[in-house]
């Protein structure tokens, strides 16, 4: 059992430097290397069957896609990557591998995106 989670501590850690990376990369400036930061952490939530940080992180890349870099949109975009950046910091944050919570955690998201 003590293998098990710290197994599941050294994922969440990868996470966490992921979302840093990401973080530190300017969307505007480089899109391309935003996308695929947060492509990894899709890929690597889903891998470890952390499916809620996994569908927020697409969802993001979605609204990302919508958004586009630069031109008018500028502001919205800011905004998208704010509010995205936090919620996928709390989701590893209180990430669990038991799909209750998962659902639990969707659910929060929607609420806040609302």
């Amino acid at each position: 059992m003590k293998q098990d989670h710290d197994r599941f501590l050294m994922i969440r850690a990868e996470l966490f430097d992921l979302c840093d990376a990401l973080l530190l990369t300017d969307f505007d400036a480089s899109p391309m290397q935003y996308l695929l930061r947060l492509e990894q952490i899709r890929a690597t939530a889903a891998f470890h069957g952390l499916t809620a940080i996994a569908e927020i992180a697409s969802t993001f890349e979605a609204a990302l896609q919508r958004i586009g870099p630069r031109g008018h949109n500028r502001d919205k975009g800011r905004a998208v990557i704010d509010g995205f950046g936090d919620i996928l910091r709390d989701a590893i944050g209180i990430a669990d591998l038991h799909p209750k919570a998962s659902e639990a955690l969707l659910a929060s998201v929607a609420i806040r995106l609302g």
